[in-house]
């Protein structure tokens, strides 16, 4: 089926990426070429597809190597490989532990910082989801039409709720959980204290990431070639803004909002002040996660089994600083 697309978009390739640096122009914050983008590209398993900020290192799922790569975020260097379930697709951090959706298994492994598995719980079927909303860790279970909601203190299942048709992506707004409905067209709002559809509102075509900063809510739409802008607070439609092919991730970092083109290899980078498209960076082949750790972006691109380092830096190339 045509909505069926998340491992017909990937193109594998058959060798591992070794370190490649390099400088790209692109615009800055103002649209103008006035500054050099540095990106580093490092290994990271076959077909890593989500990426994670700790706080201190950069965590990768490699969804055929069936294991998690801890990066050193400085530099990018392999601090270890850790094996989970099978097929891991989505991370989160509780502050504590990383916890990882195994899409083929069913399951949710929760690690240590050190890499060691915690637990291992069984949620719904074709878990490709995954958030953290403080206290708890929410899973958006592909195949069950469903979301998970785990107690983060020890994996105990608080709970499964209903939504669309599947559900691929969760944003917190600080009180309600958002989820993407990739067949239905729609996100769904649920109320995070008790797991009740608070509404569903309708996007753009086949919704995949979406993140909130508590006031408005961004909806990568994959097909539609665009990101809708929706109120928290009603779930009105603020806008839409259209992006490359393949939208499929969404981050909010330094007053911006970061999208990932699966389709056309480049991440958009939009003002959240007012939708304006900014910039647009080209990172590996078929990309899907994205990370910010406080100076650079980091993409996880599962056509090339490597990921994404993207930094602002000056004209000479002699400081980094924080893109803006």
């Amino acid at each position: 089926m045509r909505k069926n697309f998340v491992t017909a978009r990937i193109v594998l390739l058959a060798f591992a990426l070794t370190l490649v640096a390099g400088n790209i122009v692109a615009p800055d914050a103002e649209g103008q070429t006035s500054s050099t983008v540095k990106t580093q590209t490092f290994a990271a398993g076959d077909s890593p597809e989500a990426i994670l900020f700790d706080g201190a290192n950069i965590w990768v799922a490699s969804q055929f190597s069936n294991n998690v790569r801890k990066l050193r975020a400085s530099d990018g260097a392999s601090l270890g490989t850790y094996p989970v379930g099978k097929g891991p697709v989505a991370l989160a951090s509780d502050g504590v532990n990383i916890w990882v959706a195994n899409y083929q298994g069913d399951t949710v492994t929760r690690l240590s910082s050190n890499g060691v598995v915690v637990g291992t719980y069984p949620v719904g079927q074709g878990p490709g989801g995954l958030l953290f909303d403080g206290a708890n860790i929410w899973v958006a279970n592909r195949n069950s039409n469903n979301v998970t909601k785990l107690r983060a203190s020890d994996g105990a299942n608080l709970g499964a709720f209903a939504v669309g048709k599947r559900p691929v992506s969760l944003a917190h707004d600080g009180y309600n959980i958002w989820v993407t409905n990739n067949q239905s067209d729609t996100v769904t709002k649920l109320r995070a204290s008790d797991g009740a559809v608070v509404g569903t509102y309708s996007v753009g075509d086949a919704p995949f990431g979406i993140a909130s900063d508590g006031a408005s809510v961004w909806v990568a739409n994959f097909f539609s070639r665009s990101v809708t802008k929706l109120q928290a607070a009603t779930g009105q439609t603020l806008s839409t803004i259209n992006v490359g092919d393949g939208p499929a991730a969404v981050l909010l970092a330094a007053s911006h909002v970061w999208v990932v083109n699966n389709g056309s290899n480049t991440v958009s980078k939009i003002r959240a002040s007012d939708g304006a498209v900014v910039g647009v960076f080209t990172v590996g082949a078929s990309p899907y996660g994205i990370a910010f750790d406080g100076s650079s972006i980091w993409v996880a691109s599962s056509g090339s089994n490597g990921v994404s380092k993207v930094s602002r830096t000056s004209i000479s190339g002699d400081s980094t600083t924080t893109i803006p």
